[in-house]
């Protein structure tokens, strides 16, 4: 007598373990392709890029292939790299400073590469051994001369006026040289 009522309390037990356990939801149906992506909150994304790498601007690059054509071409100069990664704030905030020292430094080409873009990118990264970004990495006739890390313009200046030349534009370039003219901060 005890075995048949145990039986159906199993099977009752079991039942409303089995109603407890999550159910599989169901998704709404989101198309996998969106016809516009979605814009992005950085206000220099959607800058467009200068046609020609050219003293004065920044200039973005895409491919390991880019980058070494344009320390080939510009031999005579000092090439500046900024190593970054999309989602690097610090790399944001410092670039509108880092365009400026493009117009302050028309001695010098800067150029920037996004780290994470691509597999290429990655290698690249990976290769130079930057660790963190923002890296800057100053060129000289081809060959790497000097590397900094990090966005404070009063650890990279020194290392960046080290590595231009007596004559070149910039030699006497000071951290308070990257604000923006523009704005009033005394008032």
């Amino acid at each position: 007598m005890l075995m048949r009522q145990s039986i159906p309390n199993m099977v009752h037990r079991s039942a409303r373990i089995a109603s407890l356990a999550p159910r599989p939801s169901r998704r709404l149906g989101c198309p996998r392709s969106l016809v516009e992506p979605r814009p992005s909150i950085d206000p220099l994304a959607n800058k467009p890029r200068a046609v020609t790498a050219a003293p004065g601007n920044v200039y973005t690059v895409y491919t390991p292939e880019e980058v070494e054509a344009l320390l080939n071409e510009h031999k005579d100069r000092l090439v500046i790299i900024m190593c970054k990664a999309s989602h690097c704030k610090p790399c944001k905030t410092f670039m509108v400073k880092y365009q400026r020292m493009a117009q302050l430094l028309p001695d010098s080409l800067l150029l920037d590469i996004t780290g994470d873009a691509s597999a290429d990118t990655k290698k690249l990264m990976v290769q130079w051994s930057v660790k963190s970004t923002p890296t800057f990495r100053m060129y000289r006739g081809g060959e790497c001369v000097a590397t900094v890390t990090g966005a404070k313009e009063a650890k990279v200046l020194p290392v960046l006026t080290g590595c231009l030349r007596d004559g070149e534009r910039g030699k006497c370039l000071q951290p308070e040289d990257l604000e923006d003219p523009t704005t009033d901060d005394d008032l």
